[in-house]
Formats: C-alpha cells, sequence, structure tokens
C-alpha cells in the first residue's frame, strides 16, 4: 500500500515538474510581460496545487477504503475459515456417526443371519417334532384301540373267570355231595377210574385269544383236564384242554403244538376223533 501511495506522489511531482518546465518555455519563447505571467504562473500554482490537494484527499480517501476494504476482506476471510472449520467439525461427526452406523447396520445384518438361520432350525426342529407327535398320536391311537381291545378281552376273561369260579364251587359242592354219597356206600373218588373220557361232541361258541368256550360241559362227562379236538368241514385244527366247566358248557386253552390253523366260533369240538 506504501509503494501505491509512493508512486502516486512521484506521478503528481513528475507532472508538476513538467507542467512548471511548460511553464518556463512558455516565458522563455514568448517574452511577455513577467508579472502577468508570474501572476498567471501563481494562479497555476495554486491551482495545481488545489489539484494535488484533491488528489492528496482522493488518494487518503483511497487508503482508508483499501484499508477498510482489507479488514473487512480479513474478517470476511476469518469468517470463511471459521464456518470451514465448523464445517470440517461437522463433517467428520457426520463421517464418524456414518461409520458407527455403518458399523450398526452391520451388526444388524449379521443379527438377523443368525435369527434367520436359528428360525430355520427352529422350523426343522419344529417339522420334525410335529412328525413325531403324528407318529405318536399314531402309536397312541393303536395303543387306545390296543387297550379297548384288551379291555373287551379282559371283560370276556372276567366274565369266563366268574363262569369257571361259578362252576368251580358248583363242582366242589357236588365233589362234596359225591364224597358223602360214595362214603355212604362205602367207596371212595381214589378207586374210580380217572382216565375214562366220554365221547362227545358239540361246538365252539366264543373264542378269546387261546382260550374257547364250547357247548360241552359237565353234564355231557367233561371235566377239568380232558383233551378236546377242533375242526372244521373235516379239517382237524388243533387241540384244546380244558380248564373250567359248567354244566351246560365249558372254558379250554388250545395247545400251541397241536395248532394247524385258525380255530373260530361254530367250529366243530369232539372228545374223540373217528378213524
Amino acid at each position: 500500500m506504501n509503494n501505491v501511495i509512493g508512486k502516486i506522489f512521484v506521478f503528481g511531482v513528475f507532472v508538476m515538474s513538467l507542467m512548471l518546465m511548460s511553464f518556463a518555455v512558455a516565458i522563455f519563447s514568448s517574452h511577455v510581460n513577467w508579472q502577468d505571467e508570474a501572476k498567471k504562473t501563481a494562479d497555476q500554482l495554486k491551482k495545481l496545487k488545489e489539484e494535488e490537494a484533491d488528489h492528496k484527499n482522493e488518494i487518503d480517501r483511497l487508503t482508508r477504503n483499501v484499508a477498510n476494504s482489507e479488514a473487512s476482506r480479513d474478517q470476511v476471510i476469518a469468517k470463511f475459515q471459521q464456518a470451514i472449520l465448523e464445517k470440517d467439525k461437522e463433517l467428520k461427526k457426520l463421517d464418524g456417526d456414518r461409520t458407527e452406523k455403518l458399523a450398526e447396520m452391520q451388526a444388524k445384518i449379521a443379527e438377523l443371519a443368525n435369527v434367520e438361520a436359528d428360525l430355520t432350525d427352529a422350523r426343522k426342529k419344529v417339522e420334525t417334532l410335529q412328525g413325531d407327535v403324528r407318529v405318536a398320536q399314531q402309536t397312541v391311537d393303536k395303543q387306545v384301540d390296543r387297550s379297548a381291545e384288551l379291555a373287551g378281552k379282559l371283560h370276556e376273561k372276567d366274565s369266563f373267570l366268574e363262569i369257571a369260579n361259578e362252576r368251580k364251587s358248583q363242582l366242589e359242592k357236588q365233589v362234596a355231595d359225591a364224597r358223602v354219597l360214595l362214603k355212604q356206600s362205602g367207596l371212595s373218588l381214589d378207586n374210580l377210574p380217572k382216565d375214562r373220557v366220554p365221547t362227545i361232541s358239540g361246538v365252539v361258541m366264543a373264542v378269546a385269544d387261546n382260550s374257547i368256550e364250547v357247548s360241552l360241559g359237565g353234564d355231557d362227562g367233561l371235566q377239568a383236564g380232558h383233551q378236546i379236538e377242533v375242526y372244521r368241514d373235516g379239517e382237524y385244527l388243533g387241540r384244546a384242554v380244558v380248564k373250567s366247566v359248567k354244566p351246560d358248557r365249558a372254558v379250554a386253552v388250545l395247545v400251541r403244538e397241536y395248532s394247524r390253523g385258525i380255530v373260530q366260533r361254530g367250529d366243530k369240538v369232539t372228545t374223540r376223533l373217528k378213524a
């Protein structure tokens, strides 16, 4: 700034020197009235000084404007620098937030992948459990059906047992009465033949597992321990041993070793097969 002002002053002095030299040349060349010319020169010099003062004032004004402009420029630059620093801080903060959010998003993605994997495993386990439940339900249904069947058979067995117990009581009473009669007649059961089995025939009235109920009983001469043969239309099916006897029926157990077929209700039974 000082150099500019100095150059302006030098230029002004140079101009004034040229003007003075021009005046001097004019005076020497024209040989005019020195007093008039001096007056004119004084007037011109005054005017030049006034112009010089005006120029100095203008230079001072311009200098002040330049200084004010530089101060304003420095303020603006300072503001811009401050704004840049603040924006840089905000950018760094945003970049940090972006990095943090990116890390959180990646963590959420990984967590979501783990959840999806766990969900897939859970679905497979649920499907497996559903299959196991279906199998277990089928097994339970079969067991329920089997239980119902066994309950029916147990009820039938209970009926047979009740019949057998009743028949046993009857037989025990009959044996006791027989012993009394034999004793009164001077006889004993030990002297009676035990291996004589009457030749009788009947039919199968009911079947339960390996037990059968036949239409032969104590009134027909059948006793516990007797063996009966089972057949159908001339086909031999097996042998059974009498376990309990009633007057008109008896319960016998099939002998597995003699089994030749499946015994059904309505099959024929006999104590002796015809040759």
